[in-house]
């Protein structure tokens, strides 16, 4: 009878050790997976090398077999608002590729330590020591100096004059015209240099009337086949020379 109890109490020690050395083993191995497969090697893939992409530190260190590349390209372009796309790809066993795409700007402005590239609602896409010529952007003097390091990318310039003056940019290319430069010498005072003409406009009158006026003369001189020299919308009657 004592020899059953110990061979039944040595039977159960022995299956208590196979299960604990089973469940050693099986950890062992979910670490060694886990450890195969950490991302160590993150690779940026962008024609701009000025832009500084946030968020790498959500894709370091984490299990490429368990990383879930669709929630976290929606994650990564919240956090880069300039960008319009976000294309993770993984590389196995341990490496991740992010490329992006910038959103394209309509305007760029010289500040006082390099120039911000401006979206068409004024916000700041991105911003470069050294100028970059990037499509069909026009180039914007503004009265009063911005400071580069304070206005970060993702920011507003929330300036009337500004976000009227981009408003009329984006019009006058809808027209089929493509603006060389803006000038804003003061908010009533605002010029947009096309090919061969100059438009001005100011932001103490409504803007919507002036886009109204921009578009009803523009349409018309197609039509009767003429062209202006300069058309200032900033009174009740607009002032047109003719070429």
């Amino acid at each position: 009878m004592q020899q059953r109890k110990s061979q039944k109490k040595y039977s159960i020690f022995k299956l208590s050790a196979v299960f604990a050395s089973l469940i050693f083993f099986f950890l062992a191995v979910i670490y060694y997976l886990y450890s195969f497969f950490k991302i160590n090697n993150v690779n940026i893939i962008s024609e701009d090398k000025d832009y500084r992409f946030k968020g790498i530190e959500l894709v370091e260190n984490k299990n490429l077999v368990l990383l879930n590349t669709k929630k976290l390209s929606i994650l990564l372009k919240e956090l880069n608002p300039s960008t319009t796309k976000v294309e993770i790809n993984k590389r196995f066993p341990n490496s991740v590729s992010i490329k992006y795409e910038l959103k394209e700007p309509i305007a760029y402005l010289k500040v006082n330590d390099g120039y911000f590239y401006l979206s068409e609602n004024s916000k700041i896409l991105y911003k470069t020591k050294q100028f970059q010529q990037t499509g069909s952007v026009t180039e914007m003097h503004y009265y009063q100096s911005f400071d580069y390091l304070t206005n970060p990318v993702g920011s507003s310039l929330d300036f009337l004059d500004i976000n009227y003056s981009l408003s009329f940019l984006r019009k006058v290319k809808e027209l089929g015209f493509e603006a060389k430069s803006i000038d804003i010498d003061n908010p009533s005072m605002i010029r947009l240099n096309l090919n061969d003409a100059t438009v001005i406009i100011t932001v103490e009158k409504d803007i919507d009337s002036q886009l109204n006026n921009l578009d009803r003369i523009i349409k018309q001189f197609k039509v009767e086949g003429n062209s202006f020299s300069l058309l200032d919308l900033r009174f009740d009657k607009p002032i047109i020379k003719l070429n």
